[in-house]
């Protein structure tokens, strides 16, 4: 009898807790529920960006929350992936964490352009309403088909209109200039139809190409257009908010279902924390350029009334109807009402 005690216990003292996790005590504290881990979170801008700040402000959180049972490494910069090779990275599961902008992922669903449509979002409030309601979440959802996981959407502002040749204020204003954007079809064809061209310039040689000549423009976040001091190149600027810059934050499916629902849900309260931290960056950050470029009294600018935005709508509503008809219709409806 001894010997069969003896054998039945032995297996039971082989069922501790798993070597990357911590198992619950007696009393069924959650927070011993807590898996121990190590997350690497790559993307590409610095981290004194609103990106940057909310990465920097996720991996706060979630160790402050494990009590640094979970460590968070954050590689800004493109230091661990770049742009090109991000997405497969997160996908083959050699970094748990990506945050690339969402016309990135418009390879697995076409409609994660919905911010290239123009003027699809009036302002901050709608676009917060999409992205954090129902269709947002649904739009997220869509990855879980490709290996990956959307967690959330980060900001990174309006786009608004520069050049250094005439004032914008209607759709012919805009005839025959040469603008630099960050490429796209959608983006492209916006221009097409006011009677200009666009050029896909990178980010980091747009000021000499401006300062060149080769182009007569460019579009970018209020934030963009002061830190890179395009006013010393540019004599106008239009405050049209025709598209939106925006980031997803996207994770590896498999190693997310492979966490216990308690540590999943410290890491999306993180992620909430986060967000709100990126969207008080771009809001303070943007305030405080628009002073800036004020103050410095380099650039012309004007602002587009609704009045005048309506003009720019028009003229490109055959571009929004061709381009959405190729969206999601049921996410495309919710989006358009979260506005109402």
């Amino acid at each position: 009898m001894s010997l069969l005690s003896l054998a039945l216990l032995l297996p039971l003292a082989g069922c501790g807790s798993d070597a990357s996790s911590v198992g619950a005590s007696k009393e069924g504290n959650k927070d011993s529920d807590i898996q121990k881990l190590e997350i690497k979170l790559s993307h590409v801008a610095s981290d004194n960006t609103p990106k940057g700040l909310a990465a920097l402000k996720f991996k706060e959180m979630v160790e402050e929350k494990s009590a640094g049972k979970i460590k968070v490494k954050v590689f800004p910069s493109g230091q661990l992936y770049g742009d090109n090779d991000e997405i497969e990275a997160v996908q083959a599961g050699n970094v748990q964490i990506i945050i690339p902008a969402a016309a990135k992922l418009s390879g697995f669903e076409e409609t994660f352009e919905i911010f290239d449509l123009p003027f699809m979002f009036k302002n901050e409030e709608h676009l917060r309403a999409f992205e954090d309601g129902e269709a947002g979440q649904q739009l997220l959802a869509t990855l879980d088909n490709h290996g990956m996981k959307g967690l959330a959407f980060w900001p990174n502002g309006f786009k608004h209109i520069t050049n250094n040749k005439v004032a914008i204020n209607e759709p012919k204003d805009l005839k025959s200039l040469k603008i630099r954007t960050h490429g796209g079809q959608i983006i492209n064809e916006f221009y097409d139809a006011l009677g200009a061209s666009s050029t896909k310039i990178a980010f980091n040689e747009t000021y000499q190409a401006l300062q060149l000549g080769t182009i007569d423009g460019q579009e970018n976040s209020i934030v963009n257009i002061e830190t890179q001091k395009y006013g010393e190149v540019q004599n106008h600027l239009t405050i049209a908010g025709h598209a939106r810059s925006e980031y997803a934050v996207v994770t590896n499916k498999q190693w997310w279902d492979g966490l216990n629902k308690e540590t999943q849900a410290l890491l999306t309260d993180a992620m909430k924390a986060a967000t709100e931290e990126g969207r008080k960056q771009v809001e303070e950050l943007e305030t405080g350029s628009m002073e800036k470029i004020k103050n410095e009294g380099k650039i012309k600018i004007v602002e587009l009334s609704d009045k005048d935005k309506e003009k720019f709508k028009q003229a490109t509503k055959p571009i929004f109807d061709k381009w959405a008809k190729k969206m999601n219709q049921e996410i495309l409806t919710k989006a358009i009402e979260a506005g109402n």
